[in-house]
């Protein structure tokens, strides 16, 4: 299941992100898929523009700068919903 790692380091496990508005609701807005070899990370499109905090944990994770909170999915989650 999917986890939402939040800006603050709060994890919150099997987070539940059926459907597009779940997945808009864990990021605050429009989602914006990051692919990594092992996750699909759904980030808020426009959290640069809105001056949403750093997620220190999700950009290491995926190698760049990541802001606001993030929804963590295995590639078989992400290609089940769409």
């Amino acid at each position: 299941m999917a986890t939402l790692i939040k800006a603050d380091g709060t994890h919150i496990e099997n987070y539940t992100h059926t459907g597009l508005l779940a997945k808009q609701e864990a990021v605050g807005g429009y989602i914006e898929p990051v692919y990594t070899e092992k996750w699909v990370v759904l980030v808020n499109e426009e959290g640069l523009l809105k001056n949403l905090p750093l997620n220190v944990e999700v950009s290491q994770m995926v190698g760049m700068t990541i802001v606001g909170d993030a929804l963590v999915l295995t590639h078989a989650e992400w290609s089940a919903e769409n």
